[in-house]
């Protein structure tokens, strides 16, 4: 018999990486802070069992996982505290609703904030859950800081007293050693003959690329084929996969290759786990680079840069932050990431050498 029984009501709406990987705060939180508890998951989308395949290394954050569509091993159930992670949705309160447990709680949307209408109409949905307001004004992680607020609400003595004690860098994404070893071959034939001292991952794509701020692809090449010539020691690799229908054409420059991914979500997590750095746009490849501490430079909206930014895990992360009329001076914003770029490799490429002399990393303000 479990002392508690904790339900957590999962990405339901939401079916993307990035999404899955800033939970993972969250049920590292609770697993530390409630060891003997029984820690249920309820998701609609497979991708978390595709980034957890194995289930040893599942029960590491959660003892069980429903899936929504499977109601008859969940209706009848019920829990001590129910965490609604999805907090402006009304589906999901509606599912929330229907499900027994004795505390509910969730976030107010910060949208529900500034509209009297919208919120009125929201209450309905949220009769018998218990909602707190989230300080994201205040957060520089607020996505993952917001999760963690749900676990405070369980008991905040609890979580006061201890949280200092957790370290995050633990709440890794585990990444099977027979995988892990296939992806660092695959890098070691792509690093002919170890010429490289470097191996650099470029993730120009996204699912929700066309309301994202982005360079088009031509302009990363360009941006890419500026960086090999500068840095020939260096290897860069596009990473692609089936899904994009773009075909690259090869490239002249030997230091800049093209990994195709089609070995789903584990396989993509070895092959970032292997690399020595990431320049990408703001997408799940970020989430599960910067969970693995590889230095990472990303190109994202200042909208939402506090709210999905990386650096949480404590690794170097740096951002490029675009301005909503970023594309009035496109070729401004190609020249400064540029600039950025070559100041991220110089940094990354002097502390491999720093930390084979030495065995630890500087820090950036060492550096400088």
């Amino acid at each position: 018999m479990y002392p508690l029984n904790i339900l957590i009501l999962g990405n339901i709406i939401r079916e993307r990486i990035g999404d899955e990987m800033v939970c993972i705060p969250m049920y590292y939180a609770i697993k530390s802070l409630y060891p003997y508890a029984k820690i249920s998951l309820l998701i609609k989308s497979q991708i978390f069992l595709e980034l957890l395949k194995d289930e040893k290394q599942r029960k590491l954050y959660v003892d069980e996982v429903l899936l929504l569509q499977e109601k008859q091993k969940w209706q009848n159930l019920c829990f001590d505290f129910l965490l609604i992670v999805e907090h402006n949705d009304f589906e999901v309160l509606k599912i929330a609703q229907v499900i027994q447990a004795k505390s509910k709680i969730v976030t107010l949307s910060q949208s529900l904030l500034f509209s009297r209408q919208v919120f009125l109409y929201f209450t309905r949905y949220l009769r018998g859950i218990k909602t707190f307001i989230n300080p994201y004004w205040l957060q520089g992680h607020s996505e993952i800081e917001r999760n963690l607020n749900l676990v405070r609400q369980i008991n905040r003595e609890v979580f006061d007293k201890r949280y200092s004690t957790l370290d995050f860098s633990l709440a890794k994404l585990p990444v099977l050693e027979a995988t892990f070893e296939k992806n660092r071959s695959l890098l070691a034939s792509l690093n002919e003959k170890g010429r490289y001292s470097l191996v650099v991952g470029i993730f120009p794509f996204a699912k929700n690329v066309t309301t994202k701020v982005n360079f088009t692809i031509n302009e990363w090449k360009f941006l890419v084929q500026s960086l090999s010539q500068e840095f020939s020691e260096v290897l860069f690799v596009f990473v692609n996969y089936p899904s994009t229908q773009y075909d690259f054409a090869p490239f002249i420059e030997k230091n800049i290759q093209v990994f195709y991914n089609q070995q789903g979500l584990e396989g993509l997590a070895a092959f970032i786990h292997s690399l020595d750095g990431v320049l990408g746009v703001d997408s799940g490849h970020i989430h599960i680079a910067d969970n693995a501490c590889i230095s990472t430079l990303e190109v994202i909206a200042k909208k939402v840069s506090k709210q999905w930014g990386g650096g949480f895990y404590g690794g170097y992360f740096q951002q490029y932050i675009m301005p909503s009329n970023w594309h009035e001076e496109k070729s401004k914003h190609l020249e400064s990431f540029l600039q950025k770029a070559r100041a991220f490799i110089a940094y990354i490429q002097d502390n491999k050498k720093y930390k084979g002399q030495n065995g630890a990393l500087k820090s950036f303000k060492d550096w400088l």
